[in-house]
């Protein structure tokens, strides 16, 4: 087990009486600086018309659809 912040986080908050519906909640307000320093980020590189991510799919190519009853 290797776990992240969240994990410990998660442990504070219900120390707190945080009822765990909220932790995810929790955890995101925590991330809206970064995805907003992102989104600027986006919005300043001309170049970058849709964000996407930058990584190459590498899986299966194009394959025939077969209908899931003949699976």
């Amino acid at each position: 087990l290797y776990p992240n912040v969240d994990f410990y986080s998660g442990l504070i908050y219900q120390s707190m009486g945080i009822p765990t519906e909220m932790f995810t909640v929790l955890f995101a307000i925590g991330r809206t600086a970064g995805w907003l320093a992102q989104w600027k980020e986006l919005l300043s590189d001309d170049e970058q018309k849709i964000a996407r991510p930058r990584q190459i799919y590498t899986g299966y190519g194009s394959r025939n659809y077969i209908d899931v009853s003949k699976r």
